[in-house]
């Protein structure tokens, strides 16, 4: 098994993208993906506005043999209006934009391309961590993973009062002054084989627009060619990768629409 979980995290250093949603798939309820999957069947009842910040986090990989790789940086920012922002750059720069007009839009800064889609039943309150469940809980009320986190207790990081929280192979803090803004997260995949995520800098406030805006000249794609490019060329994936890339692609048919 470690092997299995050693070139999931090899392949998160060229295909950034790719792997953010394989590991979806694979760690079922935890990611944001399938947080929308779960809090659209519950029409789940906002309760109040999020705490808007922009977080960046810097990726180490740690392999058995002991050398370490620099991985991805992450930026996460939350807007007041619930709109969400996740983008990494690595080896290409991509985004997920989850617009509180309940529109998701994917990008590729490298091609300048994206894929939108409508988001049924959006409620932008079943993304965001509550602080005062120590970030365990939705602002809707609910658990953020199914089943649910578990609360280790507070502990301080980089400075700042964070709740630590274990969900299987991931143990992750969260800023709790700070509408619960991730500042760390390690997964261990084996005493041996780990990837952590550690803090570069963490803002209060409104995001900067930029990070929010798609460029009108970005042209629209499916899911598979904005990652791939036209030709889909993928020497990094397996078979379960491109099971993924097709599923994507089915979910984009029947969702696609332009962003209002």
């Amino acid at each position: 098994m470690p092997s299995k979980y050693l070139s999931k995290l090899r392949t998160i250093l060229k295909w950034v993208f790719v792997l953010a949603v394989i590991c979806v798939a694979a760690q079922a309820g935890r990611l944001i993906h399938s947080r929308l999957t779960a809090r659209t069947k519950e029409r789940p009842v906002r309760v109040r506005r999020p705490i808007p910040y922009t977080v960046t986090l810097r990726e180490t990989v740690h392999a058995p043999d002991g050398t370490t790789t620099l991985g991805p940086e992450y930026t996460h920012s939350v807007r007041s209006d619930g709109s969400t922002l996740m983008r990494s750059v690595g080896r290409g720069s991509q985004r997920i934009l989850y617009l509180s007009t309940g529109f998701q839009v994917d990008t590729n800064e490298g091609t300048s391309t994206k894929s939108s889609m409508r988001m049924p039943n959006w409620n932008s309150a079943s993304w965001q961590r509550d602080p005062d469940s120590k970030c365990v809980n939705s602002l809707a009320g609910k658990p953020m993973t199914s089943p649910p986190e578990t609360f280790l207790g507070e502990e301080i990081i980089a400075g700042y009062r964070t709740a630590k929280i274990a969900d299987g192979l991931t143990t992750s803090w969260h800023a709790l002054d700070y509408g619960c803004a991730l500042v760390k997260d390690r997964w261990e995949f084996s005493a041996t084989e780990v990837s952590e995520k550690e803090l570069v800098a963490l803002v209060a406030g409104e995001p900067d627009a930029a990070l929010f805006d798609v460029p009108a000249h970005y042209r629209e794609v499916p899911p598979s060619e904005r990652i791939l490019g036209p030709k889909k060329e993928c020497p990094g994936c397996n078979e379960h990768s491109q099971k993924v890339f097709q599923e994507l692609d089915e979910a984009y048919k029947r969702l696609a629409a332009k962003p209002q």
